[in-house]
């Protein structure tokens, strides 16, 4: 680790104290912690190699993703491990509509391994309760097909960290006529399954649902398919960072904790804009956990800053 990196990081673990507080609305309590990434290590760092490292991406094939696709509109609700005498008074899909919905998802799937190169399916879990899939890979003109199905969020923003300028993540304008032709076929495809509405169950009756079905991201490099892909999925927000907001996160503190964390926020802050360059928020979603991390460069070219772990509490 270069010297520089090693002073911010130093820093990083003084001014949040070895886990300073932090909470979102409706979350459990939880910590910033320093956060720091190897490029010498780990390589670039990126949303897939961040997920490989941190063991919340793992390799599995076509086959599973849309079974996996399949069983949750089925079953009609999110953690396979409940009781399904707990969902006998909610609409679930007709075992006919189901086997529907099983023939164009089969159509799909010959589709992408007809038409698409170096497929990579990955399944995304970072709580053993929920897991959800995504399919890559490219045509014959290099561009990335990335598929993945909507995922479902608990927990909202509320100002806890101020951001801007949210980078574009949509679909690249221009695209060549094959790829546009290619894109269009897969859409009339997906547009045969149409949203199915998942509960999410929790104890005391918390009603939570969110629509399931497929998004498309397309770009001419994996990484930039798969995160268009997940941003419209839900899963994935990336903006320009600009504070944690000691306002927005004062209404759990009495007067005392006030007095307290105010300045340390302001510190931290201050310290993050100082000393790093190209501030982002990368905030992933897994249902009732939040992983954020609020990252930058160092002078030397590594990426360092904190790391949110966050847990929706079911009974607030």
């Amino acid at each position: 680790m270069n010297f520089e990196t090693e002073k911010i990081l130093a820093t990083l673990e003084i001014v949040t104290e070895q886990y300073l507080n932090f909470h979102l609305p409706n979350n459990e309590n939880s910590c910033l912690e320093p956060f720091f990434w190897d490029i010498t290590q780990k390589g670039d760092f990126s949303l897939l190699n961040l997920g490989h490292d941190r063991g919340w991406i793992t390799l599995t094939d076509i086959d599973v993703a849309v079974k996996s696709w399949q069983a949750l509109e089925r079953r009609g609700y999110l953690n396979p491990d409940d009781d399904p005498g707990d969902y006998e008074d909610e609409d679930i899909i007709s075992f006919e509509l189901a086997d529907e919905r099983a023939k164009i998802y089969q159509t799909l799937a010959d589709t992408i391994q007809k038409n698409i190169y170096n497929i990579e399916v990955f399944k995304f879990s970072q709580i053993p309760a929920y897991s959800f899939y995504v399919v890559l890979g490219q045509n014959q003109e290099n561009n990335w097909f990335c598929f993945s199905q909507t995922v479902a969020r608990e927990t909202k923003l509320e100002g806890e960290i101020k951001c801007y300028n949210i980078p574009d993540l949509t679909m690249q304008s221009s695209l060549d006529s094959n790829t546009a032709k290619l894109k269009d076929e897969f859409q009339q495809i997906i547009n045969q399954l149409q949203p199915i509405s998942i509960y999410g169950y929790y104890g005391g009756g918390y009603d939570y649902r969110f629509n399931h079905y497929l998004v498309t991201g397309i770009a001419n490099s994996k990484e930039k398919a798969l995160l268009i892909a997940l941003h419209q999925a839900g899963m994935l927000d990336i903006a320009r960072f600009y504070e944690f907001s000691p306002e927005a996160l004062s209404w759990r503190w009495d007067k005392d904790e006030m007095v307290n964390f105010y300045p340390k926020y302001q510190k931290i802050n201050q310290f993050l804009t100082q000393n790093l360059s190209d501030l982002r928020m990368i905030r992933c979603s897994f249902w009732n956990r939040e992983c954020i991390y609020v990252i930058g460069q160092t002078n030397a070219g590594d990426v360092t800053g904190i790391y949110i772990e966050s847990d929706f509490d079911y009974n607030p």
